[in-house]
């Protein structure tokens, strides 16, 4: 699973045996070393009582909730993502922000081969790329093109 953190937006992108395993467990999760004994978590869980895609930070670990029915609606059909806003408190240093500074954008995908061969990245557990095979899929990643612009990509 890839996380992408930009500004106020968050992604992450799943691979198939990813999804698979979100689907069958409702969670998966990976994390990132810095160093011996600091490491950052970050983790897809699906949760009952969410409303809308939501995030939390505690401790070392980065953790996006999705109601059930998104969760299973994603998992089980050729949607490429799903996304979320979610409203953050104002601090007492925001004096000057707009209201669209205070919006943390979430963003889920299923992650594609590119199209462009990377030498040193295995992407066999990828999703092909509907670009790939030439206009059949263009409606799926223009969606997913689409959805990706929306988190501030």
């Amino acid at each position: 699973m890839k996380l992408r953190i930009k500004g106020n937006s968050i992604r992450l992108r799943l691979t198939q045996s990813e999804v698979e395993i979100f689907g069958r467990e409702g969670r998966v999760a990976d994390c990132v070393q810095f160093g011996p004994i600091r490491s950052l978590t970050y983790v897809l869980l699906r949760d009952a009582q969410a409303r809308t895609p939501v995030a939390e930070y505690t401790g070392d670990e980065v953790r996006v909730l999705v109601p059930e029915e998104t969760a299973t609606q994603w998992v089980d059909s050729e949607q490429v993502g799903f996304r979320g806003e979610m409203q953050l408190a104002a601090l007492p240093t925001d004096a000057g922000a707009g209201p669209g500074d205070r919006i943390l954008r979430i963003l889920v995908e299923k992650d594609f081969q590119c199209l462009v061969s990377r030498p040193h990245e295995d992407e066999s557990d990828h999703y092909v790329n509907p670009l790939a095979s030439g206009g059949a899929g263009d409606g799926a990643r223009a969606g997913e093109a689409e959805t990706s612009q929306a988190a501030g990509d």
